[in-house]
Order: structure tokens, then sequence, then C-alpha cells
């Protein structure tokens, strides 16, 4: 009997090696979450935190930035309305949710962003030319 002879199935390799599988998935999706957290979501927060404390603190005379990116100056605040003067003699009473931030934060953070931009550019230029210098 020769042919009565079988050999046992694989499922019982495919079942050992399963939990190996998942604990080194799991592990991984952690590390994901981990990171997205610590420097996407975290970041974000403590941003959106300082931005409704300086709003808190708004007062009279203070430069904001109002939707739409519309400069103006405080000139009058209620409990939720501020009237923003945009130009001379030209005031709009906004929500006060709806104040962006202060000018100078708001112009900060732009700053960083076109020194940012206008380096990589800088770099990009430099390597096309000598992308060019070494054809040439």
């Amino acid at each position: 009997m020769p042919g009565s002879l079988v050999p046992p199935p694989p499922v019982t390799l495919l079942a050992e090696a399963a939990p190996g599988l998942m604990d080194s998935g799991l592990l991984s999706m952690l590390a994901i979450f981990a990171v997205v957290y610590f420097f996407l979501l975290r970041p974000m927060t403590r941003q959106e935190k300082d931005r409704k404390k300086r709003l808190v603190d708004l007062k009279k005379g203070d430069k904001v930035v109002i939707g739409g990116g519309i400069l103006g100056r405080v000139s009058n605040l209620d409990e939720a309305v501020a009237v923003v003067e945009i130009a001379d003699k030209v005031k709009v009473r906004v929500l006060k949710k709806d104040i962006v931030d202060l000018q100078e934060h708001a112009l900060k953070t732009d700053d960083k962003a076109a020194k940012k931009a206008s380096s990589s550019s800088a770099e990009s230029a430099d390597g096309a030319s000598a992308k060019t210098k070494d054809k040439s």
C-alpha cells in the first residue's frame, strides 16, 4: 500500500505563522499612528490652542486678519462681535470667531513659508544650472 501514505496538510504551518504576522502588522500600525500623532496632530492642536488664546485676549487697537485675508484694526469689541476698521472711516462688524489671527502672527508664518519656498527654488535653480554646465 504505497499509495495510502498521504502527507500532512500544510494548514498547520500557516496557522502557526499567522500570530507572528499579526503581531508585526499591529506593531507597524501603532508606530505609524504614533508618528502621525506626534508630527501632525499634536502640533496642529497646540497651534489652534495658542490662536484661540490670542483671540480671547483681543483688545481695542490690535491689528488682525479676518476671513479672506483682509487686514484691519480692532476699534470696538463686544461679547461675540468685533468692529474692525479696514480703511479710513470704513468699519466692518465681524464675528470674533471669524477673526483668523493677529497680523503679527499671521504674517510671521507667511514669512517662514515664503523663505522656505524661495530657498527651495534657489536650490533647484542651482541644481538646474549645474546640470546644464555638466552637459556642455
